[in-house]
């Protein structure tokens, strides 16, 4: 019966602590939210490390604009393993985008590549 406790609470709390970490689409709203605002260094806690010298590079140029009423409206999002991709719109736009995200030490990180 002990051993039985003690694997309840084991799983418990394995449950809790994957729970923590945020999901794919939450990541992507917080990434895009940041980079909407001009938070570059915010926006660069939830993507890689090639995503964020991108963000750099655009700064530096002046490429990023600003837009404090951004909206993102998350339409789904479809996770396999270590991979995820988030469907979204932006603003009042019907066109349906989609942003990569990879898993890396139990986080999720916005993957943007610099080809179109």
């Amino acid at each position: 019966m002990r051993k039985f406790v003690i694997l309840t609470l084991l799983a418990l709390l394995s449950t809790l602590l994957v729970s923590c970490t945020d999901s794919p689409s939450r990541v992507a709203k917080k990434f895009s939210q940041a980079v909407a605002t001009g938070q570059v260094e915010e926006a660069k806690k939830y993507c890689t490390e090639s995503t964020g010298k991108m963000l750099d590079m655009s700064a530096a140029l002046g490429g990023m604009k600003e837009n404090p009423n951004y909206k993102m409206n998350i339409l789904r999002d479809s996770i396999v393993d270590n991979l995820a991709y988030v469907f979204y719109t932006e603003n009042d736009s019907d066109r349906e985008q989609v942003m990569k995200l990879n898993k890396i030490n139990g986080e999720w990180k916005v993957s943007m590549s610099g080809k179109k």
